[in-house]
């Protein structure tokens, strides 16, 4: 197991209605980070979510998944309702991470939340 200096946990929830795509997480700057990891939960059981994670090696944050902007990290992550999934990826040489989620169906409120892990 690696031996990190620091770990810093963030949580929340997804509370917004509607089916477009929206920011889950804001962009965080991991500059000084070695690795992130993110933790998604679906608690609806009718629907699914599709969550996209992006880098930026700018040295601002721009505008999240903008294509002229931010690069996807990966493959689409679709999290079925009640289950979760989890992503981790190193984070040398980027700026910035951001998430973004496109839900299936609206989601009442707390039905979806994550968890980001960040480790220096």
């Amino acid at each position: 197991m690696a031996n990190f200096k620091s770990a810093i946990l963030t949580t929340g929830s997804f509370t917004e209605t509607g089916t477009s795509a929206t920011e889950l997480i804001a962009p965080v700057d991991v500059s000084n980070e070695d690795r992130i990891s993110f933790q998604f939960v679906n608690t609806d059981s009718g629907n699914d979510d599709t969550v996209q994670v992006y880098g930026r090696l700018a040295t601002t944050s721009g505008t999240l998944a903008s294509a002229d902007e931010w690069t996807q990290i990966g493959d689409d992550i679709t999290v079925s309702g009640n289950s979760s999934s989890l992503k981790s990826i190193a984070t040398t040489g980027l700026n910035w991470c951001g998430v973004m989620i496109t839900p299936e169906a609206t989601h009442a409120v707390n039905e979806s939340t994550w968890a980001m892990l960040r480790q220096a």
